[in-house]
């Protein structure tokens, strides 16, 4: 499944970001559909609610917190296995700094 959506810059210039899920790959614990290799360069982000409690920052478990997936690709193969639109918005839209893709 591939998803691509048309973004408008500060610039106002438009460009496009993508994503992608491969539909015979189910997550970490299946190996890669194309090499059957089941080690993966992974990159996710997690959120929640933080609190303080005296003088330190913690985060609060009884309420809400989220971790999303934004990329995975196939450490011997390079497939890449899943990648959320939010990623490409992490480096320059015209793909010339994506020191993290370059793996």
């Amino acid at each position: 499944m591939k998803v691509q959506i048309e973004i408008t810059l500060q610039s106002g210039e438009t460009t496009h970001i993508s994503g992608s899920k491969r539909d015979d790959w189910q997550g970490l614990t299946n190996p890669c559909p194309e090499c059957g290799s089941c080690e993966f360069n992974h990159f996710r982000v997690t959120g929640g609610h933080y609190g303080k409690q005296g003088s330190s920052v913690i985060m609060r478990t009884d309420y809400w917190s989220v971790e999303q997936t934004l990329f995975t690709r196939c450490k011997s193969c390079n497939e890449i296995l899943f990648k959320h639109p939010a990623f490409d918005l992490l480096f320059d839209p015209d793909g010339e700094n994506n020191a993290v893709i370059e793996m």
